[in-house]
């Protein structure tokens, strides 16, 4: 198995050799936050956008699962009041920052509209998919509604670690396939309940209930077929390919099929089915041709500061389009991606490093307990030192 390197937390192998990371990961998040970005730079008729946050979606269930995996290996529990501190340490800050400087921004009429009392804690207590399918978007300032997506994954965080204690400690990752697919289909047939029930496209698209299928999927393939954690296929060129090749096809089927129906239900079903298979071999592969590219250093870079340029870029656009019109939207968007990425550069030096060190400290080890049951794999083999310290490299889903 050969190791991937990648430095990983919205938001990998079969020998590991190198500690450390995942590079491969964070060129997908690259990838989706472009998609996100273009999207809403106006390209939304050739960009699919939507399909950028499907994939964080699922890249976040597989990363929060394997770090769930990687802790209940090593210590036999999971400590979930440490898990919403790390949560909260690396989600939190970041959404203060722009919250407040967006309002500020706001009071100056510096960007279009403002919160209202109910926008403002919508934001910032994660009900803001909710309170924007109520609202349509107003009481929050321009590009603030991408909040909509962080409040569905800290709904999942919030419920799905009940979930893993239970079916980590059943420890067959038969019964945890069977049983989040179970899960998966269920929020399938309540969205299409309430699409032919006359529900929102808004509120098939955000609610917590039609979207956390994505997350789950991730979740999944982190518990059944795990590139990090569990035995890797001997690689095939020919059947990895045909592989990724079927999964691009899926997802461009996705995006070419415009019945209404469809696209409010079983899209988002085939998409996230898509993408878990894209993520295993760009993990699986990492170092093989097809896949190398996503290590290139300004994806990786791009990957690492996703989460600030998701939450920043749509307010930045915006704005720009709102005092600039002129611009253009070439200019629109070479000036958007330049400031977002200062915003984004300033905020990991000063906001978001300081809090992975803290992070880290949450990661260490507590003294052994002699009566607890070593580090061991699901076939009962002991875990090799990196397995047991590599938990730390996968904290930015």
């Amino acid at each position: 198995m050969n190791v991937v390197r990648s430095d990983v937390d919205a938001f990998s192998p079969t020998v590991p050799t190198i500690p450390g990371t995942i590079p491969s990961l964070d060129g997908i998040r690259a990838l989706a936050v472009c998609l996100v970005f273009f999207a809403h730079g106006g390209l939304q008729w050739i960009i699919p956008g939507g399909l950028g946050v499907t994939v964080f979606f699922v890249l976040s269930g597989y990363l929060i699962t394997t770090l769930m995996r990687r802790e209940h290996a090593a210590s036999g529990r999971l400590d979930l009041p440490a898990f919403y501190m790390r949560r909260l340490l690396r989600l939190m800050p970041p959404l203060l920052l722009v919250i407040a400087g967006t309002a500020v921004l706001s009071m100056l009429s510096l960007v279009e509209g403002a919160f209202t009392a109910q926008g403002l804690l919508s934001a910032l207590f994660y009900f803001g998919n909710y309170y924007v399918i109520a609202a349509d978007f107003q009481g929050l300032p321009a590009g603030v509604g991408v909040v909509w997506s962080l409040a569905v994954e800290e709904h999942f965080y919030l419920f799905f670690p009940l979930m893993a204690v239970v079916l980590l400690h059943v420890g067959r990752p038969g019964v945890s396939l069977t049983v989040l697919s179970g899960c998966c289909l269920a929020i399938l047939a309540w969205r299409c309940w309430l699409a032919w029930h006359g529900a929102s496209e808004n509120y098939l698209g955000m609610a917590t209930d039609t979207r956390a299928d994505s997350i789950l999927i991730g979740c999944a393939m982190a518990m059944w077929c795990n590139p990090v954690l569990d035995p890797v296929p001997g690689q095939s060129m020919r059947r990895d390919l045909a592989i990724a090749a079927g999964c691009i096809l899926l997802l461009a089927l996705s995006l070419l099929i415009r019945d209404v129906g469809f696209r409010l239900t079983f899209r988002y079903t085939l998409q996230s089915l898509a993408i878990a298979p894209l993520i295993y071999l760009a993990v699986a592969r990492a170092a093989s041709v097809p896949f190398r590219w996503l290590e290139a250093r300004f994806l990786v870079y791009l990957g690492s500061v996703s989460y600030t340029v998701y939450l920043a870029h749509h307010i930045v656009l915006e704005a720009l389009a709102w005092h600039w019109p002129r611009l253009g939207g070439v200019g629109t968007l070479v000036i958007a991606a330049t400031l977002t990425l200062l915003i984004a550069e300033a905020m990991r030096r000063w906001v978001e490093q300081p809090c992975a060190v803290l992070r880290r400290r949450l990661h260490q080890r507590r003294p052994v307990d002699p009566d607890q049951r070593p580090a061991h794999d699901r076939d009962g083999n002991a875990l090799r030192p990196f397995q047991q310290d590599h938990a730390t490299t996968l904290e930015r889903p």
